[in-house]
């Protein structure tokens, strides 16, 4: 058999494993991946560890060709690839009964989205099955396009930024067929739907609402141009080149399909979604240090959109109730809120109700995965990326330090392997020489 790396047909670009580079410094690892890159290589490992750059474009070794070739195939025989962790990583679990992991961690735009996509994929692939199992591996793979619909959007180095943590767990059966799946979500950037900086977007779903509704649907949900509604309206940023909203949103709405959910849920979904939109259309103006609305119109579009009373929520968003007690006495005040406040609660209404749709999203999911068999898993760890805006929000703060952790967790993982396998050579070596000091002594 000859191996890649034996291959005359096959153009050699650096080192494949940079555990075998002469210096292992940091001017000859980034060298190295240069190296690659530029090569269209953009897979490379360090011992266990796969490291990815990056292409901003479509790579041609990600067919079935490839899927038939990593396969069953030992790390060192093919090239470095995506594939070759998710088939060791597959292999591992079926051989020693155990679950496995993978962290996917990097800055925002380092392709961790789309390296978690292709690995869910591969093992989509050589997992086999019938219609049952070909039905839990539809609602693995068209959970991205939905939640990534609500939960990712473009920032000022992604166009495509997962604005939320998941860590995905997909279970299989003792023949190594996908039998269900849980997918656990935290830290939605829920102040993306109020505030963007300058050159972003929102979440993709309010523009793939806004371009790809029917007239139908926009009558319904009084929708026009995303710069007619205020959240969308900061930034000014509206199109991201390459993406095809009114395209995406056909694929959401095949997502939604595929999961279960009826035509009367999408609508109610889609009603929330207009409603947060119409929310933050309702201005307010100060009069005599109270917040007044501007125009009482603009609170009927969100009120019959959330199905509630346009008279309770103005009331709402301007007062609030404050109950004190003293001994048994309660007494209950109706406070006026000024201006700064009433913005304060408009927006926290808002993000709200958006964060509660995407749990119900992710319930609604899992639901369709959810199995009552045990069995081993495969999870996957996809995280956004470590990002620094002109106003950081909580969340990004969160998810910085996070990956700061992970980064820490990851090094000492590595070196702990690396210390257990070189003990194992060292034990090996000095057993060898024993042996051979032993050999010599009796032969004397």
């Amino acid at each position: 058999m000859v191996y890649h790396w034996q291959s005359a047909n096959v153009k050699i670009s650096g080192v494949d494993d940079m555990v075998l580079l002469s210096k292992i410094t940091e001017d000859h690892i980034v060298e190295n991946l240069k190296k690659r890159y530029m090569d269209d290589w953009i897979f490379s490992y360090i011992g266990p560890v796969l490291v990815s750059v990056n292409p901003f474009k479509q790579m041609p070794y990600f067919t079935e060709k490839e899927i038939n070739q990593y396969q069953g195939a030992a790390q060192y025989e093919n090239p470095p690839h995506i594939y070759a962790l998710a088939d060791n990583m597959y292999r591992n679990m079926l051989i020693d009964t155990e679950n496995q992991c993978v962290i996917i961690s990097g800055e925002s735009g380092a392709g961790k989205t789309v390296a978690a996509k292709y690995i869910m994929n591969y093992i989509s692939k050589v997992s086999g099955g019938g219609p049952t199992v070909q039905h839990v591996k539809d609602v693995i793979l068209e959970s991205n396009p939905l939640l990534e619909a609500f939960g990712n959007a473009k920032t000022v180095r992604n166009n495509n930024s997962s604005r939320f943590g998941k860590y995905v767990e997909i279970q299989f059966d003792r023949g190594g067929q996908p039998s269900g799946g849980k997918i656990s979500n935290f830290l939605l950037e829920k102040s993306r739907v109020v505030a963007l900086n300058s050159m972003e977007r929102g979440f993709h779903i309010f523009y793939q609402l806004c371009a790809g509704a029917t007239d139908t649907m926009k009558s319904d949900l009084a929708l026009t141009q995303p710069d007619y509604f205020y959240y969308l309206s900061q930034s000014s940023c509206y199109k991201v080149e390459g993406t095809h909203d009114a395209h995406d949103f056909q694929e959401t709405l095949q997502a939604m399909k595929i999961i279960g959910l009826p035509a009367q849920e999408q609508d109610d979904i889609f009603r929330i979604v207009a409603g947060v939109l119409h929310l933050g259309n309702v201005m307010f103006h100060e009069s005599g240090n109270y917040a007044n609305i501007s125009d009482p119109q603009m609170v009927a579009y969100p009120a019959a959109l959330l199905e509630i009373d346009p008279e309770l929520l103005a009331t709402k968003l301007v007062s609030r109730v404050m109950d004190g007690k003293w001994g048994r006495q309660t007494d209950r005040i109706e406070v006026t809120l000024g201006l700064e406040q009433a913005n304060y609660t408009k927006d926290a209404l808002a993000k709200a109700l958006f964060a509660r749709l995407f749990d119900y999203l992710v319930n609604r999911v899992n639901k369709a995965m959810e199995t009552r068999t045990d069995g081993l898993t495969v999870g996957i760890l996809d995280i956004y990326g470590f990002e620094i805006f002109q106003q950081n929000g909580f969340e990004q703060f969160c998810i910085n330090y996070v990956n700061e952790k992970l980064q820490q967790i990851f090094i000492e993982l590595t070196l702990k392997a690396e210390q257990v396998r070189l003990s194992i050579y060292y034990q090996y070596f000095i057993n060898l020489i024993l042996e051979i000091h032993q050999s010599i002594t009796q032969n004397q």
